[in-house]
């Protein structure tokens, strides 16, 4: 009875200590084999494509916390999206959080962001959780593969509340530079304030969808300014401010021909427009050296009205012309395009060692007229090239007659 009872027990004892102990430890070691596995890495990838609508590919994958992910060398968008060297995931009941130590951030990078949060706000389907990210430190990439260094970082918040998503993207450490983004329904409102001057090329990656067309201002061009927009049935309305420094515009019409050499200062004291259109404007536009093409000049005086002052035509017959000087105001309204000089640049609008080889029309004219610029001397005026037609959707459509002044 005694030896019976006592194998029991032995029998019990191994039993629970294979339940207590060797079980837990056996299940322990399976889940920590599966969490650096090549399937639990592929698991992930599937996963991040199928909720981001990209394809995702996750170097390498760990787990320094309850609940935290770290994913090392995490490529976004294929082979023409970004790399990240490290994320922390932090995935809760209603919310996910994203730690990025560093990222280095190019046009292809910003296009693809833009893209996942204009996902975000469309699509709550497949975005219901809310989204904090934390960039530590941030450069920005131009297009020619140079590195532009930022003081801080980011923090973006992509909430959702009664009905409206909103997101929220703030420079850090704390200052005035912030961009929001509330969205309910079909309609859409923007809000920003950039001080800190950002590359021209990455903004205009973001707004490529907006215009429906590429935007290219040089390599050294950076932005800064104002923006309140709102985009509902008949599109977009709102007001900016700001400018645009170092922006070249050879590169802003390539694909026309090479019509002009160097850096111009682009200042817009006010910019408002309604309905996908510009309706009123105050550009001042400026640049200290470069060279423009004689055929430009020529453009000028007959597509625009601008009268040939002194320095006109070279003596040599010179198809680039030198200038250490140019600087005008445009006013763009209902009423048509006045061109001027600015207060301290005289008469001329463009000039030469004193002469001016330009100088300011003498009443308004039609804006369409702007876009006339941009068609070859042998061509119809509008629409003749892609930036004409372009131009032409986005002036206001009255103004004086197209036939004269």
């Amino acid at each position: 009875m005694f030896i019976e009872l006592s194998a029991g027990r032995r029998r019990a004892v191994r039993w629970l200590f294979l339940a207590a102990g060797v079980l837990p430890c056996a299940l322990l070691a399976a889940v920590a084999w599966w969490w650096h596995s090549a399937g639990h890495v592929a698991a992930l990838e599937r996963e991040a494509s199928a909720h981001l609508g990209v394809p995702v590919s996750i170097g390498r994958v760990e787990h320094p916390r309850p609940g935290v992910l770290r994913l090392s060398s995490v490529g976004v968008g294929g082979a023409t999206g970004v790399v990240v060297p490290e994320i922390e995931v932090e995935i809760a009941a209603a919310e996910v959080r994203l730690r990025l130590p560093r990222i280095e951030f190019s046009s292809t990078a910003a296009r693809a962001a833009a893209d996942i949060v204009a996902d975000w706000l469309r699509t709550p389907e497949r975005f219901p959780k809310s989204w904090v990210v934390d960039v530590e430190s941030l450069a920005w990439v131009l297009d020619d593969d140079a590195r532009v260094e930022t003081a801080g970082g980011w923090h973006v918040e992509c909430v959702a509340a009664n009905g409206e998503r909103a997101v929220r993207l703030r420079a850090e450490p704390a200052s005035a530079d912030e961009i929001r983004v509330r969205c309910r329904g079909g309609a859409c409102e923007v809000e920003a304030v950039v001080e800190r001057p950002l590359p021209a090329s990455v903004v205009a990656a973001v707004v490529a969808g907006v215009f429906d067309r590429p935007v290219a201002l040089g390599q050294r061009a950076v932005v800064h300014g104002r923006l309140e927009a709102s985009c509902g049935e008949r599109g977009w309305a709102g007001r900016c401010s700001g400018g645009i420094e170092h922006c070249d515009l050879s590169a802003a019409i390539a694909g026309v021909r090479p019509l002009f050499e160097g850096d111009v200062r682009l200042d817009v004291a006010a910019l408002e427009f309604f309905a996908g259109r510009l309706t009123q404007g105050d550009l001042r536009i400026s640049s200290e050296a470069g060279a423009v093409a004689q055929e430009v000049l020529e453009s000028l005086v007959s597509r625009l009205g601008c009268r040939p002052g002194p320095a006109y035509r070279s003596l040599a017959g010179d198809g680039m012309r030198r200038f250490d000087d140019l600087s005008c105001r445009m006013t763009i309204d209902a009423r048509g395009l006045e061109i001027g000089p600015l207060p301290s640049a005289g008469a001329g609008l463009i000039s030469f060692q004193g002469l001016n080889m330009i100088e300011s029309p003498t009443g308004p004219m039609p804006a369409a007229r702007l876009a006339w610029l941009f068609a070859p001397a042998d061509r119809p005026s509008v629409p003749a090239t892609p930036v004409s037609a372009w131009l032409i959707s986005l002036l206001p459509e009255h103004g004086p007659r197209a036939d004269g002044f």
